[in-house]
């Protein structure tokens, strides 16, 4: 049991804190994939959590910046803007993507799939509800299920894993 607890994360004080708050916002944000009802609320508040879990807790600007542009999304789409929305979560990622490349964040393999990864999902975010919307999401999620599993970041690992099938769920539909 000791080393289920260690592979989630739940090792001291602190990460059994963090980890709480990071499980608790992919919940919220799966609940939001599937439910239409909570969708708008929970595309906030579970991205916010995770925002603040990869920036505070992991130190990971490519997971936090992701999380920022979802944020974002779900906060336009939550007041209902939705003229500007492609154009502010399009810029915010370019924004995100730049500061990363001028901080030296992204270097090696496993950082480009995850900035890759941030754009594709940004990108989709976009292009929602058309089918290409949810391809584009399900190959930025890919990315990310790839990232996370590298850096063994196991809630970003579930949560893209869970993000990725559904994706091609709902293209499917289409």
């Amino acid at each position: 049991m000791e080393q289920i607890f260690n592979l989630l994360g739940f090792t001291n004080i602190a990460s059994i804190l963090w980890n709480l708050l990071a499980y608790a916002g992919m919940i919220l944000i799966t609940v939001a994939v599937v439910s239409a009802k909570w969708r708008n609320q929970f595309f906030v508040w579970g991205p916010l959590a995770l925002l603040l879990y990869a920036w505070f807790y992991l130190h990971n600007p490519i997971l936090a910046g992701l999380q920022l542009v979802v944020t974002t999304s779900g906060v336009l789409n939550l007041r209902d803007i939705k003229k500007p929305a492609p154009f502010v979560v399009v810029t915010l990622a370019i924004m995100v993507f730049a500061a990363l490349l001028a901080t030296g964040q992204i270097s090696g393999l496993w950082p480009w799939i995850g900035a890759f990864g941030l754009l594709g999902i940004a990108l989709g975010l976009t292009q929602l509800p058309h089918k290409r919307g949810f391809g584009i999401m399900a190959s930025g999620g890919l990315l990310i299920v790839i990232y996370a599993l590298a850096l063994q970041i196991w809630v970003f690992f579930v949560l893209n894993a869970i993000f990725f099938v559904a994706n091609l769920l709902e293209m499917r539909k289409k």
